[in-house]
């Protein structure tokens, strides 16, 4: 508690420096006056004692400015006061003593102790003053100190009761000014430090206010009733990539959030809460984003402006058509499984049925020729009812270390032998490292990457480049089919795992909902990135042996 009052008394280093200015002020002044009063009314005024004491006063601030930062703040409030009482003092005396005008300014000085030091620094300047003071009546009074020669103006005779009067009202004056000045000087103390405490809490206050911003995952942007974002957090320029301080004086129809008639509603509404959801492309990728919007009262409760919090959905949306995706392929096993059974043993019964009828007809007729249609028709339908049943109960899987690398260079050399693959399509394949280890089914792996890259070559009838990458990042290991094709719209890329969705002329569509399937059951994942016009990329991810990622991290270095 001492402390803090000790704290509380230092005096502020700008009222020492006021100090100081206010004494180079007065004394200047002081010397300019006798100059001019010298100069218009031509008179005669010893100077010369005035500007030793000026040039005390000066040598005083400079000696108070040179050791400003070297003593503490109360000796040195002290030693400037002890200084201005000379100088008062000297003034006083070089006009007259008790007769001089200039005794006001011990006042000043009492004043300013007060100020600086509180009551007690501001009784202990009044004692010093009235000291000082009646030394100097007393000196001259008895001509120890005979009074400096004032010209035609004689000094004033002084008897003992009116110098005693003069002395007691003088200190009398520098008393009642040291205990008012110090009353409204700690009330004025207080007001600071208070007014200092709550700048802290206002700073710290707004260091909270900064760091939760800051650390909030969501995006938050204020803007004004007009939509001109004046506060956007650190989260909203990193979720929309934006650069730092981009977003300050932009509209707010300028982030792709919120369209321009949802905007104006909210604008000329009144309103507590709107949600809403966007899409906005960005460097080539479609990103959604969830947007609530909410009112900005001031403390009378209008609407002074809008707060908008939003976060990116894009994770979220595509969780959610995996698991739409996941609940199609589901209902289309059960539809499989359901019907396989009801199909096959009549499709085989019809089938050997019609091949004893064509052992009794005659090649070459109408009769054998529809016969070999419905045989053929019958074995394809079988093969579909396979693939259903494929697709729908995955054989049993044998697990193996399998070098990934290699059976898609075997996959690839296949490919680049096949008849599917014409003289205006090109292969180009880049697979680092050479050999990397993934825990799978040799011949499912296999299908996945044949059935990729057949449906990758199919997407280009006319001709076009596939290319095929396929690199290790860290512990997952990552295969990349690009073809250049037509690309697909949103729909088709929603419905392209979905039985029977996707299909090339000849082929059943089971392909790419088997690759799903496959992939899913090694704990992998599949990313398509396709537009129309553009080509599609579809990437296959496969977690790896941790052997396998050590030594691509050895290779890498």
């Amino acid at each position: 508690m001492e402390a803090t009052r000790k704290e509380t008394l230092e005096p502020a280093p700008e009222m020492l420096r006021g100090l100081i200015l206010f004494r180079i002020v007065i004394v200047s002044t002081l010397i300019l006056s006798a100059l001019l009063i010298q100069l218009t009314f031509s008179i005669e005024l010893p100077l010369r004692p005035i500007y030793y004491l000026s040039a005390f006063a000066y040598g005083h601030s400079l000696t108070a400015l040179l050791s400003f930062r070297r003593i503490g703040a109360e000796a040195h409030a002290a030693l400037q006061i002890m200084g201005d009482l000379f100088v008062v003092t000297g003034l006083v005396y070089l006009s007259h003593g008790p007769d001089s005008g200039f005794t006001f300014l011990y006042l000043g000085v009492v004043a300013a102790g007060a100020i600086l030091l509180g009551w007690r620094g501001g009784l202990v300047t009044a004692g010093l003053a009235a000291v000082f003071y009646a030394v100097l009546v007393d000196l001259t009074h008895f001509g120890i100190l005979p009074i400096p020669d004032a010209g035609d103006v004689p000094p004033r005779v002084w008897s003992a009761a009116g110098l005693v009067g003069n002395v007691a009202l003088n200190v009398s004056a520098f008393v009642a000014t040291a205990l008012l000045v110090a009353k409204v000087s700690d009330k004025l103390r207080d007001t600071r430090q208070d007014l200092l405490r709550r700048k802290e809490e206002i700073a710290r206050l707004q260091a909270l206010h900064a760091s939760v911003l800051s650390s909030m995952s969501s995006g938050v942007v204020t803007a004004d009733r007009e939509g001109t974002i004046i506060f956007a957090n650190r989260a909203a320029e990193e979720l929309l990539q934006e650069p730092p301080g981009s977003l300050d004086r932009t509209h707010v129809l300028a982030l792709g959030l919120i369209d321009a008639p949802t905007w104006e509603r909210i604008r000329r509404s009144d309103y507590d809460m709107q949600r809403s959801e966007a899409s906005r492309v960005r460097a080539g990728a479609e990103q959604f984003f969830g947007t609530t919007v909410s009112p900005l009262r001031g403390v009378d409760g209008a609407v002074n402006g809008h707060i908008l919090i939003f976060q990116n959905l894009t994770t979220l949306k595509r969780l959610e058509g995996e698991v739409r995706l996941k609940e199609k392929l589901a209902a289309v096993g059960e539809l499989a499984a359901a019907i396989a059974h009801e199909i096959r043993n009549p499709l085989a019964s019809i089938s050997g049925s019609v091949q004893v009828l064509r052992g009794s007809a005659v090649p070459g007729t109408g009769d054998f020729r529809l016969m070999e249609i419905v045989v053929s028709e019958s074995h394809r339908l079988s093969a579909i009812l396979e693939d259903f049943l494929r697709y729908t109960r995955p054989r049993e899987r044998s697990a193996d270390r399998v070098d990934a690398a290699a059976a898609l260079r075997d996959v690839m050399t296949l490919l680049s032998h096949s008849d599917e693959l014409t003289t205006a399509h090109r292969l180009e394949t880049s697979i680092e490292p050479d050999a990397v280890s993934v825990l799978a089914d040799p011949g499912q792996l296999r299908q996945v990457f044949w059935n990729l890259a057949r449906n990758a070559v199919a997407a280009m009838p006319k001709g076009g480049t596939l290319r095929v990458t396929a690199l290790l990042d860290g512990d997952c290991w990552t295969a990349s089919f690009a073809d250049e094709g037509r690309g697909m719209s949103a729909q088709e890329r929603e419905r392209l795992f979905t039985p029977f969705a996707h299909a090339f002329p000849g082929e059943t569509g089971l392909g790419l909902a088997i690759v799903y399937r496959i992939v899913e059951e090694h704990s992998g994942s599949i990313r398509v990135d396709t537009e129309p016009g553009k080509g599609t990329t579809i990437v296959v991810a496969l977690p790896v042996s941790r052997e396998a990622a050590v030594q691509g991290e050895k290779d890498a270095a």
